[in-house]
């Protein structure tokens, strides 16, 4: 058993727990789980596939694993409930001081990830943020994702997160977080549903008082699938599953602050109020993004008004250029917008 870095009561049997969401990725898991099977980290890794309903090779390919390395992969099965109850189910199994989820067709790069595990051993900050790569499937390319979390920042030291949370906006690719925070605070994401990657990286927030940020490229995140949630055709046809994201995020948002408009807000509510907007405007994005008709209009200005209705304090913090000409014309430029959109499209 390991104690946590400051010894402060905590006992953790590993330092990392990995999530891996596994369903029907028999031709990527390898890739990812070998990934994470180095030997000089083993004994502080444990990595939790969880195989959520899968009807092709994916399970039994994942047990070889725990066969090579039964104390540090372990398998579990589900009935198909989607990402979000993979990660539910991650929080609840995971024993790991720190947590993080990599998914099932994506991969870690072994050195960074071995110098992720190293500090994560010698501190007790609330999130380390660490760059990530998209890598293009037909391509291969590797493009760093971000080129610095904010200007001037020090890498490996530790900050206070109100202090700089205006600065940043930390993605779920970048995220390793304290288990303890996501098991106290109970944290639990939508079921049946995509695009709960918000909610995961929003839930927290209210609780996160310390950030140490990598330079290292961690997380290896695969682009050009087309089965991705966020290829723009997926998002059309799941356009109820993020309207009910938002959702949910605007009831978390009203029970930990109110309706209320902030004035000396904590700077994580301001961050929070952000991260729903970024969801609010991609909203509008799919919106826009369907062919120009009517009815896709009314529904647009269905959403606005039920956004302005439910809270105003979201509604009036909304700062995407597009979204606020769509308001302040009562959505008359609905039309050259929403064409612009889909010629950008094409």
């Amino acid at each position: 058993m390991k104690a946590d870095a400051n010894n402060n009561n905590e006992i953790f049997e590993k330092i990392l727990t990995v999530v891996v969401p596994a369903y029907n990725v028999e031709k990527y898991i390898r890739k990812c789980l070998d990934s994470l099977l180095i030997a000089e980290v083993l004994s502080d890794l444990e990595v939790l596939i969880i195989d959520d309903g899968g009807t092709d090779h994916t399970l039994e390919i994942a047990e070889t694993y725990v066969k090579r390395a039964p104390d540090t992969f372990k398998v579990i099965t589900k009935e198909n409930g989607g990402h979000g109850s993979v990660i539910n189910c991650g929080i609840q199994e995971a024993t790991g001081k720190y947590f993080k989820v990599v998914d099932g067709d994506d991969w870690v790069d072994k050195r960074n990830f071995k110098k992720l595990i190293s500090i994560l051993k010698h501190t007790n900050t609330d999130i380390v943020a660490s760059n990530y790569c998209w890598v293009f499937e037909k391509t291969g390319e590797k493009r760093n994702e971000i080129k610095r979390p904010f200007m001037n920042v020090k890498y490996e030291q530790v900050y206070s997160f109100p202090k700089i949370c205006h600065l940043l906006y930390i993605k779920m690719h970048s995220m390793t977080i304290r288990t303890d925070i996501l098991k106290m605070q109970h944290i639990q994401l939508d079921e049946h549903c995509f695009y709960v990657d918000t909610e995961y990286i929003t839930y927290p927030i209210p609780y996160v008082n310390t950030i140490l940020f990598l330079k290292e490229s961690i997380y290896m995140y695969r682009i050009g699938l087309a089965d991705q949630s966020v290829n723009i055709q997926n998002m059309q046809k799941n356009i109820e599953n993020h309207l009910r994201v938002i959702r949910s995020l605007m009831v978390f948002y009203e029970n930990v602050y109110g309706t209320g408009i902030y004035t000396s807000a904590d700077p994580r509510q301001i961050y929070i109020v952000n991260m729903i907007n970024r969801a609010i405007a991609s909203q509008f994005k799919i919106y826009l993004s369907f062919k120009p008709s009517s009815r896709i209009r009314e529904e647009l200005r269905a959403f606005d008004l039920d956004i302005k209705r439910r809270n105003i304090t979201l509604y009036k913090a909304q700062k995407k250029p597009t979204v606020c000409l769509l308001r302040k014309s009562n959505f008359r430029l609905y039309w050259p917008i929403a064409c612009v959109a889909n010629w950008r499209l094409l």
